[in-house]
């Protein structure tokens, strides 16, 4: 059995979701989930979870850490709502003193943070900005960021909204009362949790839904053969590109479009996604390490194909929560990498199936010489030494957490 503290890190990493947890115990029976990549956070939840599954733990004998855990977990449980509810409530109490805050809420499958960060990157000077920072993008972390940097003079508001479940987004929506809401794109992100691609479009669209009729909705073009069947009050506006979309938006902060496409060039990187560098040993690094979805994966792969180098080199654990599309979006996605990258260096067990079954199909006899598995991220930077030459560009993409490996 997995000791206490390496099982309330497991929980952790599945945000308390206890049905997740067991899932992941169930398939994984030997396995420990060690600190290698991140680390428990011992916030108040996580200590007092500690010490009460650790004296529930005595009754088990010390045979049943897992369930001494989960019992512990549903102890804690109305505190728990009780502190959540009490922190959204001076949310809302704090929101409602900012008189004459406009609030743009952006969602969707993917771009949501380069598209918030690029919107406040265009605001900014004109406008007194607050948005939302890091993974603070659920009800929790926003209600957070409220309590914590909300300011009296803040005129605008821009909040990235994520979604696990549907109604998450309604939730979130019918709490900030946002005028201006954003779809960024719609793909099978999370659709292990949202079991259909219906559910996502339909909890995506709850931002569209909520917003008041003198509101603002701003769809990808490919969506609007598909909100017919949605009660929409708002004005809604298409758009083709990030670019096109930041064009739209501002000009209803009366900015400028020359103004607009100035700001965009020298917005900088979001980290992590895309994120472009060169080492003193002359490799260019392409990090494109958060949260690796289709439509982003087959963008990098993309830019490492128009980046000039000697070798071109992939380092992937693939994609997850992708549910029953996952095997197959996995394999395809190597075959296309097999043209661009000369080395492709595969991290973990959770999709070497999938991405060996594509690179096989892709290269044929020379899987040998260009394809290498490696067990973990320090075996895979092992690998990539003794691979990159000075000339190299180097595409990482996607960094799974601990439990996936």
């Amino acid at each position: 059995m997995m000791p206490l503290k390496n099982l309330l890190y497991l929980l952790q990493l599945e945000e308390y979701n206890s049905e997740r947890f067991d899932d992941w115990l169930g398939r994984n029976p030997n396995r420990v989930v060690a600190e290698k990549k991140g680390r428990l956070k011992w916030t108040l939840k996580a200590r007092l979870l500690f010490v009460l599954a650790g004296i529930l733990n005595v009754f088990t004998l010390g045979q049943r850490a897992d369930a001494a855990l989960k019992a512990a977990a549903v102890i804690l449980l109305p505190v728990d709502i009780l502190l959540k509810n009490l922190l959204v409530w001076r949310a809302r109490r704090k929101l409602n003193k900012v008189e004459n805050l406009a609030i743009i809420g952006i969602t969707g499958s993917y771009g949501k943070t380069t598209t918030k960060d690029a919107l406040a990157h265009i605001l900014m000077p004109k406008y007194r900005l607050l948005k939302t920072e890091g993974n603070y993008n659920t009800l929790l972390g926003v209600a957070k960021t409220i309590n914590q940097n909300l300011k009296p003079d803040h005129e605008l508001f821009i909040v990235e909204m994520a979604a696990y479940q549907v109604g998450d987004i309604k939730a979130l929506a019918k709490f900030l009362k946002p005028k201006i809401g954003i779809i960024t794109a719609i793909g099978p992100m999370h659709l292990e949790r949202f079991s259909s691609m219906e559910n996502i479009l339909k909890t995506k669209l709850e931002l569209i839904e909520t917003l008041p009729p003198d509101g603002f909705g701003f769809l990808p073009s490919e969506l609007e053969p598909q909100i017919n069947n949605f009660k929409i009050k708002a004005k809604i506006a298409f758009f083709a590109s990030k670019e096109e979309l930041l064009l739209k938006i501002t000009a209803l902060f009366d900015i400028s479009a020359d103004e607009t496409l100035s700001r965009i060039k020298t917005a900088p990187p979001t980290p992590h996604r895309q994120q472009v560098f060169k080492t003193s040993a002359n490799i260019t690094i392409i990090d494109d390490t958060y949260n690796s979805n289709p439509a982003g994966f087959a963008s990098a792969l993309e830019l490492l194909k128009n980046t000039p180098a000697q070798r071109k080199i992939l380092v992937t654990p693939g994609m997850i929560e992708l549910g029953e599309k996952q095997f197959e979006l996995n394999k395809e996605v190597t075959k296309a990498a097999a043209k661009i990258a000369d080395y492709i260096i595969l991290v973990g067990e959770t999709n070497k199936e999938a991405l060996e079954e594509g690179l096989k199909e892709a290269v044929g006899s020379d899987f040998d010489k260009k394809v290498f598995w490696t067990r973990d991220l320090e075996s895979a930077k092992s690998k990539l030494s003794e691979l990159a030459i000075a000339g190299s560009a180097i595409l990482l993409e996607n960094d799974l957490p601990d439990h996936y490996f």
